[in-house]
């Protein structure tokens, strides 16, 4: 049996995710180490993300250790990878895919919030369509950090992402839960996809990440990701992007600055509706 050093960030919703990743590699007769580092995105918990970000922000540390030859994959929450990986680096398996959905979360029985938390510009523009009187202030912390912080009063309402609260199943008693489909809220790029990365030249371990890859985790992946790397869109970026698939069918959810669109097509059109995506986008950013 060889044991697979497997590098991740310390947080709790991070370790679940690597456990998750962690059972499929002993499922397959390896033994799993996990390896934990903090990156520049987890040292910092008090400044907005937009003001912090940057390609790689919880991303860079991590692939060190790859490229030290310290650990022999890494896990990562797919939306968090760079536009380009470290060279010689690869995602070799997306081995689960959560629901992509946005999660309101409101207290003290509050169902109109005026005073809603959340970081991401792309959440801001689409709480402006669903709450037009709500006003967003700035949230950071791990998912408990946030939910204290929602009890306290700080706010009337924060918005998280489903596939967090699935795989770390933290106590909501007490708070109204609403899921906010796509159709309401359009997720980021590769939400609730967990990509593994190793060293390109590393056969063993790119052989065995090929065993646990998922097939339909994997096709939203490339879809939303491509689209991702061609528009930069980064943590100040107002853009969301979900690819349902159904079989060879897919419906593209895009949102730009709160300008919705949805695309559909089947396998072969999905290069010319990436393509003019991405020009929407172009087009509006001048």
């Amino acid at each position: 049996m060889k044991k697979i050093r497997v590098a991740t960030r310390k947080s709790a919703l991070a370790l679940a995710q690597t456990k998750i990743v962690c059972d499929r590699i002993e499922r397959a007769g390896y033994e799993a180490e996990i390896v934990t580092v903090s990156t520049r995105g987890d040292k910092d918990q008090s400044s907005p993300l937009s003001a912090i970000g940057g390609d790689g922000l919880f991303v860079r540390e991590i692939e060190g250790l790859l490229l030290r030859k310290e650990a022999d994959i890494a896990v990562h929450s797919a939306k968090d990878l760079p536009y380009e990986l470290s060279e010689g680096l690869v995602i070799a398996a997306t081995p689960d895919m959560a629901d992509a959905s946005d999660v309101l979360l409101s207290a003290n029985g509050c169902d109109r919030p005026k005073v809603v938390g959340t970081s991401s510009p792309r959440r801001v523009e689409e709480v402006k369509a669903l709450y037009p009187d709500a006003v967003c202030k700035d949230i950071r912390g791990n998912i408990d950090t946030r939910l204290r912080k929602l009890r306290e009063g700080q706010y009337d309402a924060i918005l998280l992402a489903k596939a967090g609260i699935d795989r770390l199943q933290p106590d909501l008693r007490g708070l109204l839960v609403r899921t906010l489909e796509p159709e309401e809220m359009i997720p980021a790029p590769c939400q609730g996809i967990l990509a593994v990365e190793c060293r390109q030249s590393d056969r063993d371990i790119t052989d065995l990440l090929s065993r646990i890859d998922d097939e339909n985790a994997r096709r939203r992946f490339l879809m939303e990701r491509r689209i991702f790397c061609e528009c930069r869109v980064d943590c100040k970026s107002s853009v969301g992007v979900y690819a349902k698939w159904r079989k060879e069918a897919f419906r593209l959810y895009v949102t730009i600055r709160g300008h919705r669109t949805v695309y559909e097509g089947n396998a072969q059109d999905a290069e010319e509706v990436i393509h003019r995506m991405v020009q929407a986008y172009q087009k509006e950013r001048t």
